[in-house]
């Protein structure tokens, strides 16, 4: 059994008690939310051929539970069901999903044969609490420091993968944050991620403030036994969106053969054209950037804040265009200059109900002899949503 698996019942046992204490209906405390997916498609080698059929099940679940007038508690996972024949020949991709670097473990792999992978997952698990400017936050959350739309250099807490097209949540960090609203888009906070391994803690303070019409922040913490410093801004510049973030990581521990300090910066522009056409332009600067393991299936993992991307360099154009109110494309291009790879990332969307929404969607990759994109290929779905 999962060791954090009666952790969650006493929680949730706790939270009945509590209602049922108030004498209020847990119906009337609690909402539910989610959606469901059935996600086929097709995987292709860089070839275009050996075509291997791909299937997923997706199934999202969201509850909020009001304790009080300004407390709730907030339970957010997923249920997955894939098929790939990949999965026979690499089966340390099962072993990979059940790994929960959190202080929490809140991953479980109940299938994992033949191809077939059964996969849940908790990644919200918190107690909210605000009060007048105060908000304090405990358990597994999102703490979103971002600012660019690609890489996220100041994402201390919970970096995400550009390439995992099935996860707009995006993942949560175990932690405690404290934030504290100074002011028209001013705010100071400090959050704390502990970690199994003590090194491998992450715990910073960030401030931030409106200048003129820009919004500005500065953060400064502990990241993996690294100093951080780190600062971005939002704002414009001739109707045109420009934002850009930073941060420098420093070994507190001499690093034989290599420096102690890198950094990395994440700059672009976004605009919207006449034609409803919405363009963001974003380059990267990767200055910590090693080598990871070639493994193609590890490209939809997040990454480190301090190694955001597999090469020292990107380059992302995204381009968003509604057709219509219910029917919108998207084609989203990365270069990767020193490494010789290209990603593209095509799309296409159409509401068919209130509650119903089709998407055909491809992931094509193509690599220099060194990138990890080489063996990658591409893939081609189509996914039903039906969203309650």
């Amino acid at each position: 059994m999962n060791r954090s698996f009666p952790f969650f019942i006493v929680c949730f046992l706790g939270l009945f008690c509590v209602l049922s204490a108030q004498g209020q209906s847990i119906a009337d405390r609690i909402t539910l939310r989610g959606y469901i997916k059935e996600m086929p498609g097709l995987r292709l080698d860089k070839d275009f051929g050996d075509a291997r059929f791909d299937n997923l099940i997706h199934n999202r679940l969201n509850i909020r539970a009001g304790l009080a007038d300004h407390i709730h508690l907030h339970l957010e996972g997923r249920n997955r069901l894939m098929y790939n024949s990949l999965f026979k020949d690499f089966p340390v991709f099962g072993d990979l999903l059940a790994r929960d670097d959190g202080w929490m473990d809140l991953s479980w792999v109940w299938l994992n044969q033949d191809g077939w992978i059964g996969h849940t997952a908790i990644d919200r698990m918190f107690l909210d609490i605000r009060y007048n400017q105060w908000q304090f936050r405990a358990g597994r959350q999102r703490i979103n420091w971002g600012i660019t739309m690609v890489s996220n250099p100041n994402d201390l807490f919970n970096t995400y993968s550009f390439f995992d097209i099935d996860y707009p949540e995006r993942p949560g960090a175990d932690a405690l944050r404290v934030q504290y609203n100074t002011g028209f888009a001013s705010r100071i906070e400090a959050a704390w991620s502990p970690a199994r391994e003590a090194r491998q803690s992450v715990g910073a303070l960030l401030v931030a403030w409106n200048l003129r019409g820009y919004d500005f922040q500065a953060l400064a913490g502990y990241y993996h036994h690294r100093a951080a410093l780190g600062g971005g801004w939002a704002g414009n510049i001739g109707g045109a969106g420009f934002k850009g973030e930073a941060t420098w990581f420093y070994h507190l521990e001499e690093q034989s053969g290599a420096d102690r300090g890198d950094l990395v910066v994440a700059t672009g522009v976004d605009y919207m054209f006449g034609s409803g056409t919405f363009a963001v332009l974003e380059v990267l600067y990767n200055g910590g950037y090693q080598p990871i393991d070639p493994l193609a299936l590890f490209l939809n993992q997040p990454l480190r804040a301090d190694n955001i991307m597999f090469s020292e360099y990107a380059i992302t154009l995204n381009l968003q265009h509604p057709f219509s109110p219910v029917f919108s494309g998207g084609l989203a291009l990365m270069s990767l200059p020193d490494q010789q790879a290209f990603f593209l990332l095509p799309s296409l969307s159409r509401s068919l109900l209130t509650n119903l929404d089709m998407e055909g969607v491809a992931q094509i990759f193509v690599g220099g002899k060194e990138s990890i994109f080489r063996q990658a290929g591409s893939a081609w779905y189509l996914s039903l949503k039906y969203t309650f």
